[in-house]
């Protein structure tokens, strides 16, 4: 009797920690095919500058980057303009792009407000960088950023 019953647990583990394995795996897949299903806020990445994080906010009508110059160099007349929907509105950067004197090479934290003012949902929006490299030829690239805002 106890070989069959030793027979029978072995089997349940086994079995067991295969389907928990494949549980994992598949929790996984969701999560870096389709991050914004599982509620993460993401910008898709650019060469030059890049966005690390984001955060929108509904009360303020601001929109908070988190840059990372990716170029290895110092980036002079960096602006920034952010066009898209928030919900049912369509949101634009006010009044003008937003200009940064110099990006370095570290990570920087700029803050643009968005107009007109919109409810707290979804969003998707269109973040444009215009810049100048250390050759002073100038350069655009842009990000679209999807999330919920707050």
């Amino acid at each position: 009797m106890e070989k069959k019953g030793q027979s029978a647990l072995e089997y349940i583990m086994t079995y067991g920690w295969a389907l928990v394995v494949i549980v994992i795996v598949i929790a996984a897949l969701v999560f870096l095919i389709q991050p914004s299903q599982v509620g993460a806020n993401t910008c898709s990445p650019t060469s030059g500058i890049l966005i690390t994080n984001h955060q929108v906010s509904a009360a303020t009508d601001n929109m908070q980057l988190i840059l990372s110059n990716q170029s290895g160099t110092t980036l002079s007349d960096v602006n920034v303009s952010i066009t898209g929907t928030a919900g049912t509105t369509n949101v634009t950067a006010s009044p003008q792009p937003t200009v940064i004197t110099s990006l370095g090479t570290t990570s920087q934290t700029q803050t643009v407000t968005l107009t007109p003012g919109f409810a707290a949902g979804q969003y998707s929006l269109t973040v444009a960088f215009g810049y100048k490299d250390r050759d002073g030829l100038s350069r655009t690239v842009t990000s679209t950023c999807n999330g919920t805002a707050s």
